[in-house]
């Protein structure tokens, strides 16, 4: 925990040094460097981090050694397997040296996304580390993959190009086939969020949480087999997990509604994507393996925090309820109290989801060791 800790101070030292008083490109550009450098170190040079970490190390061995003859390995995607064993005929290479390439697999994608699509490059950083990205690129490592992809389909969404965003998704399953669920994704997220909206997928939302364990059974009972009947599927995690990202959400659809947030196309989909991050992570306090599809939704989470603060700081809050009161909150004072105390709640959420998760050994993440020997 020691390490992590560290991590988490040095972050928001980064923060206050580039980020807090005229911010600039060029200084979220440092600030990102320092920032995903840290993390890319604590990633690369890590031993027996991550649950799935012995998994890959043997897989690597057994890919490197049986060369091109063999294609498959146990429910691994030929895309990850193909990489695996084109890095395998690099002179040299070890599982080690695959793993600091994974780790930039990883860091690169994430740091590029936050910089070019954040309003406050500091707070999605720290969300990036709080709500388990982080934790994850040290696990699920096809996964991982996987995601980087949706990062760069991103940019496809918002601009409504769906051939080419297909196309990327497509080719991301080949590192993780649960990244399909990411197609008709694209179709749900146009919905203009709103108070009805709000009710509407609440709905689906109580009758998803209802209907899940029947809907798992059948989804598992043709595609991954292994699962049916785990503890994956009839165990959950904590509620906790959900709390930080159900309250993002409303507050986005609450805002939304009063016109304090600009609904552009980017704006809209970013809070649908955050509300089915929110329905997954609910969901997953049901049936653990929910949280596999969680993550291809967190980063959007992350790029919501900066849209409500920097609404709140401009806009404030105007609204004339349905009886005529006025609730009128847009003088500087209030603007600024509603953004830095939205900001405050849920830095500290997100801190208590990272803290309790770490309790629990997220991801295996726990303990941290380097293969350095020096820690």
């Amino acid at each position: 925990m020691l390490f992590y800790s560290i991590n988490n101070a040095v972050l928001l030292l980064w923060s206050a040094l580039f980020c807090f008083r005229k911010p600039s490109k060029s200084k979220n550009m440092m600030f990102l460097l320092f920032a995903f450098g840290q993390m890319f170190i604590l990633m690369a040079f890590r031993y027996g981090i991550g649950f799935d970490y012995k998994q890959y190390a043997n897989g690597f061995i057994v890919m490197k050694e049986t060369g091109f003859d063999e294609l498959s390995y146990k429910d691994w995607e030929i895309g990850f397997v193909i990489l695996t064993k084109l890095f395998g005929l690099i002179p040299g290479m070890d599982y080690q040296w695959f793993i600091i390439i994974l780790a930039l697999l990883a860091v690169i994608p994430s740091a590029i996304f936050i910089y070019k699509n954040s309003e406050m490059v500091w707070v999605s950083t720290i969300l990036y580390v709080n709500l388990f990205m982080f934790f994850m690129s040290m696990n699920f490592l096809r996964q991982m993959i996987a995601v980087s992809f949706v990062l760069l389909a991103w940019h496809f969404m918002k601009r409504k190009k769906f051939i080419i965003y297909a196309l990327i998704i497509i080719f991301a399953s080949l590192f993780h086939q649960t990244v399909l669920v990411m197609l008709p994704v694209y179709f749900l997220v146009k919905m203009k969020p709103g108070i009805k909206e709000l009710l509407t997928y609440g709905f689906i939302l109580l009758w998803f949480y209802a209907a899940s364990t029947n809907l798992i059974e059948l989804i598992t009972s043709f595609y991954h087999e292994e699962y049916s009947q785990t503890e994956f599927i009839t165990e959950g995690v904590s509620f906790i997990y959900a709390l930080t990202p159900l309250f993002i959400t409303v507050t986005a659809f609450i805002l939304a509604k009063t016109g304090t947030i600009d609904l552009t196309n980017e704006n809209k989909y970013i809070i649908n994507l955050s509300f089915i991050c929110s329905l997954l992570m609910l969901t997953m306090s049901k049936h653990s393996i929910i949280e596999r599809l969680s993550y291809y939704f967190i980063m959007f989470m992350v790029l919501l925090v900066p849209v409500i603060c920097k609404s709140l700081k401009t806009k404030g809050i105007s609204y004339t309820t349905s009886d005529d009161k006025v609730i009128d909150l847009t003088s500087a004072k209030s603007r600024t109290l509603l953004s830095v105390g939205f900001l405050v709640i849920v830095l500290l959420m997100s801190y208590m989801h990272f803290y309790y998760g770490l309790a629990e050994n997220a991801h295996g993440a726990a303990n941290y060791q380097s293969w350095l020997d020096i820690f």
